[in-house]
């Protein structure tokens, strides 16, 4: 249940008319493997994944710090294992570490009890890099369990990003002396997967949109949202994908875009946290 008044009327720092948050999951071949339940991913389709800790990251970031841009970042516990400096990386590029599943999990009716073995060695191995206590969750594959955000308000988290039913940040009802949860929508057209995702392995997964096609779809949605005055504009990117040289230039424009627009652009924590401070919960 959401309490359905929050997100309405909200004013954003500095006189801002809007709230972006431009995320990143970085799943790197991890995305592949959960997306090919039924049969052998082949190399081919692995190295795309890989693309993104070997040569997409370092774009991305790039692109983020020549915008002077903070994001957040979902990462699987697997992928940080498995690419600990990339992870790193971000940490020292000031970015925020979200929780991503293990392995990026992503079967509806997970068990809770392996969900929560998940948490315990991702959240361990994050915030060893991270330096501090992981507060954000972005469902797999957008999936959720039923269990999911009781489970996560237990352990502390802030936030989830992974609902599609609002274009505002709402807080979940809560019980008497439970924490504020946070929930930031997103939406399968901010989602550089709905176009850019490519793949042999399954035969619907053949998209591959021009940079402009993207971007225009992206100006309209922000657009619209910006006129509209107390909405948020969740990007959900990812590094093997947005990380390609043209689709990189792409982005930059687009983050000066929205800048240019009076955007208020920062990390998912942070807003999570203006949204409890302003909503007078």
């Amino acid at each position: 249940m959401v309490n359905l008044k929050l997100g309405d009327g909200i004013k954003w720092p500095g006189e801002a008319k809007i709230a972006v948050m431009v995320t990143f999951d970085f799943d790197a071949e991890y995305l592949r493997y959960s997306r090919n339940k039924k049969g052998s991913i082949n190399f081919a389709d692995i190295s795309r994944g890989q693309y993104g800790p070997r040569e997409g990251l370092d774009r991305c970031l790039r692109v983020l710090k020549e915008q002077g841009v903070r994001s957040t970042f979902f990462v699987p516990g697997a992928v940080a294992e498995q690419y600990p400096d990339k992870v790193a990386q971000i940490v020292a590029d000031g970015h925020e570490i979200g929780y991503h599943g293990y392995r990026h999990e992503s079967e509806i009716g997970y068990p809770i009890e392996k969900e929560i073995e998940n948490m315990d060695k991702s959240e361990k191995i994050l915030e060893k890099i991270y330096g501090k206590k992981i507060v954000g969750h972005r469902g797999c594959n957008n999936i959720i369990q039923p269990y999911t955000m009781d489970l996560i308000r237990s352990r502390g988290y802030k936030y989830s990003s992974v609902m599609k039913d609002r274009d505002w940040a709402y807080i979940y009802l809560a019980k008497e002396g439970e924490a504020p949860l946070v929930e930031l929508p997103t939406e399968h057209t901010l989602d550089d997967t709905t176009y850019f995702y490519f793949t042999y392995s399954q035969i619907t997964n053949k998209s591959n949109y021009t940079s402009e096609y993207v971007c225009g779809i992206w100006k309209d949605y922000f657009d619209e949202l910006l006129r509209e005055e107390d909405k948020i504009f969740v990007l959900k990117l990812h590094p093997q994908m947005i990380g390609r040289a043209s689709r990189a230039v792409m982005l930059g424009r687009f983050i000066e875009y929205m800048k240019q627009k009076g955007a208020w652009i920062t990390t998912c924590e942070e807003v999570a946290d203006y949204v409890v401070e302003h909503t007078g919960r």
